[in-house]
């Protein structure tokens, strides 16, 4: 059985959006950039919402985010490999491969994928987490 790990940059307070409801204040350095990126190698499925698949699909349609270092091009890569599922009843298509629309949440739909996979399954927002009783992550963080 695969773990859930749920990514988020936040600041010190705990906020991952500043008071605009945007979260594209932060800006990792490729210390930090590094150490995210060996933990998107480690999982094989993406889960979103809308707006941070809107944020990461850059990751693909934008070449030069990667060509700008080997540090960026090891993100991009291991983000293009990994099977991404959009949780939108909004969003009308994708824009990456690998990736496919979800429009509603299902807790137990994500207990399967968690049982059957074998790869942690990666969970990034840039909200706060709410707690759906799918699973326990490895750390403090319900989802």
């Amino acid at each position: 059985m695969s773990g859930l790990v749920y990514v988020a940059n936040t600041s010190l307070d705990g906020y991952t959006e500043d008071r605009g409801g945007r979260f594209d204040w932060t800006d990792p350095s490729d210390e930090v950039f590094a150490f995210i990126t060996n933990i998107v190698r480690k999982t094989r499925t993406h889960l979103y919402g809308r707006r941070m698949y809107e944020t990461m699909m850059v990751w693909e349609t934008d070449p030069s985010l990667a060509a700008q270092s080997p540090v960026l091009r090891g993100f991009a890569e291991a983000w293009q490999a990994a099977d991404k599922i959009v949780y939108s009843r909004t969003l009308g298509e994708v824009s990456t491969t690998r990736t496919r629309i979800e429009r509603n949440f299902d807790p137990d739909a994500v207990r399967k994928l968690k049982a059957s996979a074998r790869k942690d399954i990666l969970i990034a927002t840039g909200g706060r987490p709410r707690r759906t009783g799918a699973s326990r992550t490895r750390g403090t963080t319900s989802s």
